[in-house]
Order: structure tokens, then sequence, then C-alpha cells
């Protein structure tokens, strides 16, 4: 501190740099008191970076001191800078608090004008409204680059927030990644297609409350690899199996388009060639999972349900599309098996999930009992 706090002084002009340009540009420590002090860190700063805000905003504190000074009799008015830290967080604002009682310390004052160079200083307004009370703020941004600058520092707020970061960069990313291969190689029509059916899956998910499923998938992956389970293998499994449906859905899709059908019978014709192997995909790790809860002798409940759910989803799925494949042949004989491949491939359904349920169910209440005797066993 390079002045003496005096008890006469009622209220603070308060300039804050909550980025230290003060103490790393300048090499002045802070708080600094009173006008002389204030320009003569003020011209050691505009010296070290002629372009820093900070120098704008101590000159304002100046004159904004000066003034009140001359327009307010015994106003007791005195002007101190204060700096957080370079890292602009947590720490700067415990720094900026504690400079700050430091002044208070040594004087009652009453109120305080706090003079800022921007919105990212004003982050601190709670922090200074917490130990004195705050009568005016002052921004000043130098006039050219106002917008500028508030247009950035809201770009940068954003892209600092996990929240929006994580939901906003990653699929960003992915389509500039996407356009960069296509320009590349010139695929440019069917990466097209791609990025559209990402965005399509992604604001599905994204709508379910499930945006970050394949986030989880790939923790998921690294904990199996890491932890040496066999589980991981069954991933990798389903990673090939998926790009294995793929590429057959594609072929039978593109077949479809190739005889002349309607796009909406080659999507179906697609379903029919991957559901398999996306049902394999999905098992994969369900069964790579109950396997190392048997390794790990672990019972096995609620996933006996999941296990027969996915199975018989497939089934309907690949039913369903049978069914309307050869209701578009326009033939009653297809007609009927289509109708006759919907109903049983139902029924199956219902079957398959009732038993999942079951052997639930019959495993839970098997551990419960086991529980109960244990406890009773334990209580004797």
């Amino acid at each position: 501190m390079n002045r003496k706090v005096g008890s006469e002084i009622k209220t603070l002009v308060i300039c804050v740099d909550r980025d230290n340009d003060i103490g790393e540009k300048a090499g002045l420590k802070t708080p600094i008191i009173g006008k002389e002090a204030s320009l003569s860190a003020a011209t050691k700063l505009a010296l070290a970076d002629p372009e820093d805000s900070d120098v704008n905003a101590i000159f304002e504190a100046i004159r904004l001191c000066e003034q009140l000074k001359s327009t307010e009799e015994n106003a007791g008015v005195e002007i101190v800078l204060i700096a957080g830290d370079k890292n602009a967080g947590v720490d700067a604002d415990r720094k900026i608090g504690k400079e700050l009682e430091k002044v208070l310390s040594k004087t009652a004052v009453e109120s305080a004008i706090l003079v800022s160079d921007g919105a990212e200083d004003e982050w601190i307004i709670p922090i200074l409204g917490s130990r004195v009370k705050i009568d005016s703020v002052r921004r000043v941004v130098v006039k050219q680059s106002e917008r500028l600058e508030s247009t950035f520092y809201l770009i940068k707020r954003l892209l600092e927030d996990p929240k929006f970061s994580r939901t906003f960069l990653p699929p960003v990313g992915i389509i500039l990644f996407l356009l960069a291969l296509s320009l590349l190689f010139n695929l440019s029509d069917k990466v097209v297609g791609i990025i559209l059916a990402f965005l399509g899956i992604y604001i599905l998910l994204k709508g379910l409350g499930r945006e970050n499923v394949m986030v989880e998938f790939i923790e998921d992956v690294k904990q199996a690899l890491y932890s040496g389970k066999i589980s991981f293998v069954t991933y990798i499994c389903a990673i090939v199996l998926f790009l294995a449906g793929t590429s057959q859905g594609v072929v039978e899709y593109t077949k479809s388009l190739e005889a002349g059908e309607p796009i909406l019978i080659g999507m179906v014709h697609y379903i029919k060639g991957a559901i398999w192997w996306y049902m394999g995909a999905a098992l994969a790790p369900i069964m790579g999972k109950m396997m190392s809860m048997l390794i790990e002798r672990e019972r096995i409940v609620r996933h006996w349900a999941i296990l027969f759910s996915v199975i018989a989803s497939g089934l309907i799925l690949w039913g369903g599309s049978e069914c309307i494949i050869l209701l578009s042949n326009d033939n009653l004989w297809d007609d009927l098996m289509g109708y006759l491949y919907l109903f049983l491939s139902i029924l199956g359904a219902i079957i398959l999930s009732f038993i999942g349920v079951a052997i639930s169910r019959y495993v839970k209440g098997t551990v419960i009992g086991k529980e109960e005797v244990e406890a009773e066993t334990a209580m004797k």
C-alpha cells in the first residue's frame, strides 16, 4: 500500500483490475491509494501497454475523484486501485476482497463508487457490496470498441461455461471435421447426407434428454479398459457390429432405390438389413456387463429384463419392416404373409418381455430372501 488511509475518508472511488495488469505489466503492488500514486500507476501501465483498457479506467477514476472533491465540500473522497490475479478466477476475487478489507480496516468509509473497464470487472460487485455500500458503478470502455468488447466477453463467458461448451462445441467440431473430409476427398454429397443424419440423431437425443449417451459410452469403454474387464472386448464388438449393420443397411437401401422403389420403402429396407446387426451391437455391452458380474460373483437382476427387452424390440422392428415390404408388393398372398410376420413378431416380443421380467423378479426375490435370512442370522 503506497499511502496510509486517513479516518476522514468517507467515499472511496475504487478502480478494479481483476486480471492484475497493473502488477503483471507495470510491476506495481496493490492496493494503490491517492491521486499522485494512481497517476504514476496509470503512466507506467500505459508505457508498458498503451492498448490496455485499464489505463482508461484509472484516468476515469482520477477524474471522478477530482470532480467529487470540487463539487462537494468536505466530501472526504479518495481513490484506490485494487487488483486481482492474472488467472481472473476464484483466486482473483479472493485477493480483491482481502485488499479491500485491508483498506477499509484503516478508515470509516461510508460508501464507494466502482469504476471498471468492462463487464468482467463488474462480476466482483457482490464482493465489494458485501464489505461496503456501493453508491454507483461507472463503466469505462473505449467508444470505438464497446460493442466489440462486450460481444467478445459474452462469447468468452459462453465458451468457459461447461454446460454450453459440452453441448454446443462437440457437434460443431464434428460437422467441421466432416466438411474438411468432404473437401479433401471430394465427397460433398455423401458428407452432407452424413451431417444431416448426425444432426437428426443429435436433435432426437437432445429432445429425449440423452445427448450425453455417446460421452457415457466412451467413459464406460475407458473404465472397462483401465480395469481390465471383459466388457471392453464386448464394447469393441458393439462398435464393429454397428458399423457392419450400417454398411448392410446402406447396401439394402441402395438396392431398393436402384429397383425404383420409393425412398420410404428404401428406409424400411435399411432397417431390415441393419436391425439384427444393431441388436447385436446393443446386446454385446449388456452381455459383457453380465459376464463381468458373473466373474465378480455379483447378482444379475435388472440386466435380464434389459436383455430380453432389446431382443423383443429388434423382433418387432424386423417384423414391422417385413410387413411393410410385403404390403408394398400389392399381392394378396404377400399381404397375408406380411400381417402374419407382424403378428408373430409382436407375439414373440411380448413373450420375450414377460420372460425377462419374470427372470428379473425371480432373481430379485432370491436376493431379497437371502438378505433377510442373513439379517435374521446376524440378529440371533
